[in-house]
């Protein structure tokens, strides 16, 4: 793995911690180095919760003193190392008699063994300097030690992020993606940075709903989100879609019941515990949501030869998914909830519809209001399943590949879940 070097500074309880955790997600080899010791019950309580947050995918070990040395001797054993924190095993450190010179020592040593390392490391430090002056002048000389210190490691790291109640605010980046390298690569026909927020907004908060309230949907703010929907990219310009807007107690009665049926179906693949989580899932709003749109693709249009589509004979379909995408993405930025109700025997739903049979179903979609949004996908928090790290299913020029000059830089994966 390539080196990198990341600096958390902040307040107390800033979130420094737990933006720690988020930076490491990504990596399935992880190791937690804590320069804590449990002195006091408060302290052995804190240890035991920050244990339990991390969960059983870390080791970690806790080493108030030699950090450098374990440092060395963890390190290329994992992706990911993280340090909590410098300004305790400085504290430490001055407990057992170390100077500031001696202090100084170890640090540039310990900055030496984190740039020789193999995978990320991640050092969590406190700013001391902010409040009242110290009277104590034994209090004010940790400060000063403590503040040059991370001068220090603020010069030699890569990054260095300010938390800010919970926010993360980058103070520093060499990353490829900084201001001055982006602008080899920019383009003239770029959005504004308002304009590409609110696309990225729509993509990150885009969330696949259950639960819907009573509020009624505006017809305007459906006609934009349909409208978007139509322009979708299609291949050979085909536009295969058809959008059936269902408002009918009785028709959205019987798609229910199709979905029930089918269901109970799907309920029997799983066993033991995973069906017990997939039978308390609420995975369709069909009668709760003020409107049900059926998106369909039409097999026939535009005839036999449609440019494009010779040999990949189902492009109509994968058109129409264009068209429910920016369907969904339209709808978020509108504030109307939508969710993709797939659990369904298509032929009972043709049927129900009255659609011919060269048109093909492709989603059944419930869109109305929601009360809120959920912050990360329902499956996730129910533990039905994780996002899987996007840094993992990239390629190179063939399967499994790897990069050579170019390499795709992510953003933050933390700030968009």
């Amino acid at each position: 793995m390539t080196n990198k070097t990341t600096l958390l500074t902040g307040g107390s309880r800033s979130g420094k911690s737990a933006h720690a955790l988020k930076l490491s997600e990504k990596y399935t080899k992880k190791f937690f180095l804590a320069t804590a010791e449990p002195l006091d019950d408060e302290m052995q309580e804190r240890i035991k919760r920050h244990q339990a947050e991390r969960g059983k995918d870390w080791t970690t070990l806790e080493e108030p003193l030699n950090v450098t040395e374990t440092l060395k001797k963890e390190s290329s054993h994992y992706e990911v190392l993280v340090l909590d924190c410098v300004t305790l095993w400085l504290s430490n450190l001055i407990i057992n008699g170390a100077n500031r010179e001696s202090i100084l020592t170890k640090l540039h040593r310990f900055i030496d063994e984190c740039k020789k390392a193999s995978g990320h490391i991640i050092v969590i430090t406190n700013e001391l300097g902010s409040g009242i002056i110290p009277m104590d002048p034994s209090v004010r000389a940790f400060r000063d030690v403590a503040g040059e210190a991370n001068q220090v490691l603020a010069s030699k790291f890569d990054e260095v992020i300010n938390m800010v109640s919970g926010i993360p605010v980058v103070i520093k980046s060499t990353s490829p993606t900084s201001e001055d390298k982006l602008k080899t690569t920019d383009s003239e026909h770029e959005f504004s940075p308002q304009k590409k927020q609110g696309l990225y907004e729509a993509v990150y908060k885009r969330r696949d709903i259950r639960h819907f309230n009573s509020k009624k949907v505006d017809p305007t703010a459906l006609g934009r989100v349909l409208d978007a929907a139509h322009h979708a990219g299609s291949v050979g310009y085909m536009q295969p879609w058809n959008f059936m807007v269902i408002d009918d107690p009785q028709i959205k009665n019987k798609v229910a019941q199709n979905f029930k049926k089918a269901n109970e179906q799907a309920s029997l693949k799983f066993s033991n515990e995973r069906q017990d989580l997939y039978n308390s899932l609420k995975l369709e709003g069909i009668e709760d949501a003020a409107i049900n749109i059926c998106v369909t693709s039409d097999r026939n249009r535009f005839g036999p030869n449609v440019l494009g589509r010779d040999t990949a004979i189902d492009t109509d379909l994968f058109s129409t998914c264009c068209a429910v995408q920016n369907l969904w993405l339209a709808a978020r930025a509108e504030g109307l909830a939508v969710g993709w109700v797939s659990i369904l025997s298509y032929d009972q739903l043709k049927e129900d519809l009255d659609i011919p049979d060269h048109v093909q179903p492709v989603a059944y979609l419930c869109v109305g209001h929601t009360e809120a949004f959920y912050p990360k996908p329902m499956l996730e928090t129910k533990g039905w399943g994780k996002r899987l790290s996007v840094e993992k299913l990239i390629y190179y020029n063939k399967w499994q590949g790897t990069s050579t000059d170019f390499k795709v830089h992510f953003p933050d994966s933390t700030k968009n879940d």
